[in-house]
């Protein structure tokens, strides 16, 4: 049988009921806040409204740690605190914080960032480097920093480089240039990079 879902007003917080083929009730808060609950198929409404009351500090403690974490960001080696205002029109980085209109307008401003931050560097060593870059993908990536196909010319860098200090995100640029004539790890890889930046063995671990 396919998953039925509905919301649930609980006091100040919504939240998603999927009743599907399971046995137990439980309780789910994701990354970002979304509440929701797993249930089986005629589950009363009292039931899940007593689930709701035993965990309502659970639910409170929990929420406020993700709101606490989702209000502090780093932006190029810096930590701000993210403050929304929607009379805002472009993004502010002041001293300590950083105001934009909407969670969609920041992450557009990280992105735009990133690739010009990433373009600049590229644009500096391309004459460096004998093979061109044909194509730079950004992307949100969870393993590594970037990534090379050296038989195409394309290079991919994650965007979760903007929260580091540039001088890192250079070394990353460069690494993955590299990759485009060295596409190895061995010592001329090493000693290339070496030849352009003598202190990015420093520099890789910022």
């Amino acid at each position: 049988m396919a998953v039925v879902s509905s919301s649930l007003k609980f006091g100040k917080f919504n939240v998603t009921i999927n009743y599907k083929p399971v046995k137990y009730l439980r309780l789910k808060v994701t990354p970002n806040g979304d509440i929701s609950i797993s249930a089986p198929f005629f589950t009363s409404k009292i039931n899940i409204l007593n689930l709701l009351n035993k965990n309502e500090s659970w639910l409170e403690n929990t929420l406020a740690k993700i709101k606490s974490k989702d209000d502090k960001v780093k932006f190029l080696g810096n930590a701000y605190e993210l403050k929304f205002d929607e009379n805002i029109k472009e993004v502010l980085v002041l001293d300590t914080q950083i105001i934009a209109s909407s969670k969609a307008q920041f992450d557009k401003f990280l992105h735009l960032k990133a690739k010009e931050i990433f373009q600049k560097y590229i644009e500096f060593y391309q004459p460096k480097i004998s093979k061109q870059v044909t194509h730079v993908s950004i992307k949100k990536m969870t393993s590594r920093w970037g990534s090379c196909n050296s038989k195409k010319g394309y290079i991919n860098l994650n965007l979760n480089l903007i929260a580091k200090d540039e001088r890192f995100i250079e070394y990353v640029v460069l690494h993955e240039m590299t990759h485009l004539i060295y596409p190895h790890h061995q010592k001329s890889f090493y000693d290339f990079i070496q030849g352009l930046m003598p202190d990015y063995k420093i520099r890789e671990k910022i």
